[in-house]
């Protein structure tokens, strides 16, 4: 799944128009792009399905030509035959929003996760200001209702969710504080949402700056967390790897080329993750964690020629698949990617 941009005119600038591309291991091994709703204007950025005939897609929020927010947050139900649009309505005051992160655990129990960016109260003699803040939003089945989330921060977002069960869903993200970020975790028990951050994931105190963008599960107590670290002053982050065992968060130590991660899936023993490496090219990178150690994945590396840019991965039948973007010498902008290999 990604998102192409097109220019709609000189007023209306960039629109997106998703793209979704799905593979069926029974009628081959091709992948095909598969029809989406139609004007739909916005990017899409996340999928999840339940079963072959209850899937989601989430997105950003519509905007006017100046900007403004339209409508509500665009979301994307299949059933089987055909994607309907579902919309999560804004609260007064939105100025733009966004959905990076769906889990759906049921017919009648889904969740989403990302920002919303909300107007700062007017103080005379100063500019308008604005913040952001996270955003989960549940379906019931008939529709998608904000949930009231706990205050972590004057400015914070939400990145990625994941549902193990109707009382055990948890999302993650970053709070800025000060001039740095810290990695933070929410968890729903059934009746309410508590906050962990800062010291509460190992090695990330101390004047450290990081933030987790993906998250996964196996189960309860087995929950995997990644994103990026950067030591109090070093020049670059690196790889933050995080586990969850029932009682705590503990940091799993990362090779040294990797750098931040965005896409996590569970998989035997572990998880495999993506993003970036810290050399200087910028290469695309994987890797799996299994046994407490974390091992890369060998990811193609970017040449003269070729530029990758993984973002997201899953884990199915053994065989990994990573998605993202591929950058060519003469496009006019990036193309969706897929590699698999095996795990």
């Amino acid at each position: 799944m990604g998102a192409a941009i097109t220019e709609q005119g000189p007023r209306q600038g960039l629109r997106f128009s998703p793209v979704l591309f799905a593979r069926d291991d029974r009628a081959g091994k091709a992948w095909k792009q598969v029809p989406t709703a139609k004007g739909v204007p916005v990017r899409m950025n996340a999928v999840a399905a339940v079963s072959d005939r209850d899937g989601w897609l989430v997105g950003d929020c519509g905007t006017t030509s100046a900007g403004a927010p339209t409508g509500g947050v665009y979301t994307e139900h299949w059933n089987g035959r055909s994607w309907s649009v579902q919309q999560l309505a804004l609260p007064s005051g939105a100025l733009s929003a966004g959905l990076l992160s769906v889990s759906a655990v049921g017919a009648s129990n889904a969740w989403a996760a990302g920002w919303l960016q909300v107007s700062d109260p007017a103080k005379p003699g100063t500019p308008a200001s604005s913040h952001d803040q996270g955003l989960v939003a549940h379906w019931n089945g008939k529709a998608w209702q904000r949930v009231a989330l706990p205050r972590v921060g004057a400015a914070w977002e939400l990145n990625s969710i994941t549902a193990v069960a109707a009382d055990d869903v948890w999302a993650v993200g970053t709070v800025a504080q000060g001039d740095s970020n810290v990695p933070l975790a929410l968890h729903y028990d059934g009746r309410s949402w508590t906050a962990q951050r800062g010291s509460a994931f190992g090695g990330t105190a101390n004047g450290s700056d990081g933030d987790l963008m993906g998250i996964a599960a196996h189960g309860r107590g087995d929950i995997w967390a990644v994103g990026a670290y950067r030591a109090q002053g070093a020049r670059s982050s690196q790889a933050l790897i995080e586990h969850w065992n029932g009682h705590g968060w503990t940091r799993v130590a990362a090779p040294a080329a990797a750098g931040p991660l965005t896409g996590v899936a569970a998989a035997p023993g572990g998880v495999v993750a993506v993003g970036s490496s810290t050399d200087s090219a910028g290469d695309g990178y994987g890797l799996r964690v299994s046994g407490g150690r974390a091992v890369s994945l060998g990811l193609p590396l970017n040449t003269s020629t070729t530029q990758y840019a993984p973002w997201a991965v899953g884990l199915y039948g053994g065989s990994v698949t990573v998605v993202g973007v591929v950058d060519h010498p003469g496009q006019s902008m990036p193309q969706p990617m897929v590699l698999t290999g095996r795990d």
